[in-house]
């Protein structure tokens, strides 16, 4: 059984090409990756069909939206432990304003933030913007 394989499993997805094809690919990437550059990888994959993979994705626990406001979303593999009920993947995004590239910080957790009586907090996204490691040397 493939890496893909186990991990729909685990999941509890059914196997089909197509949830194999986008996550092989997205296990392959060293960075986030987009809608767009998803379609540019699987040229004979159909848009919808990958967003709605995409979709399956996140909302089983296997990878993560992350929306930084000035491009598309892009997602990142989940570690083993989120789940379809509960992701736990609670670390800043870094987006380099040069090179584009969105890098999770998991050495790093999101702040803990006291909200004011009748805000209910459903989603907390953190991203840095700025010039990454690679970018400056």
């Amino acid at each position: 059984m493939s890496e893909s394989e186990k991990i729909l499993d685990q999941k509890g997805l059914r196997i089909t090409a197509m949830r194999l094809l986008v996550l092989e690919q997205l296990l392959l990437q060293q960075t986030p990756s987009g809608l767009n550059a998803l379609q540019t990888a699987l040229p004979r994959a159909d848009r919808i069909t990958i967003y709605r993979t995409l979709k399956t994705f996140s909302e089983n626990g296997i990878v993560h939206p992350i929306e930084n406001g000035n491009t598309e979303v892009k997602y990142a593999l989940c570690r083993a432990y989120c789940t379809a009920s509960k992701h736990l993947d609670k670390h800043p995004h870094f987006h380099c304003q040069k090179c584009q590239r969105i890098i999770c910080l998991e050495a790093l957790e999101v702040p803990v933030l006291e909200y004011p009586n009748g805000y209910l907090v459903q989603e907390v996204s953190m991203t840095v913007k700025g010039i990454c490691a690679q970018c400056q040397s």
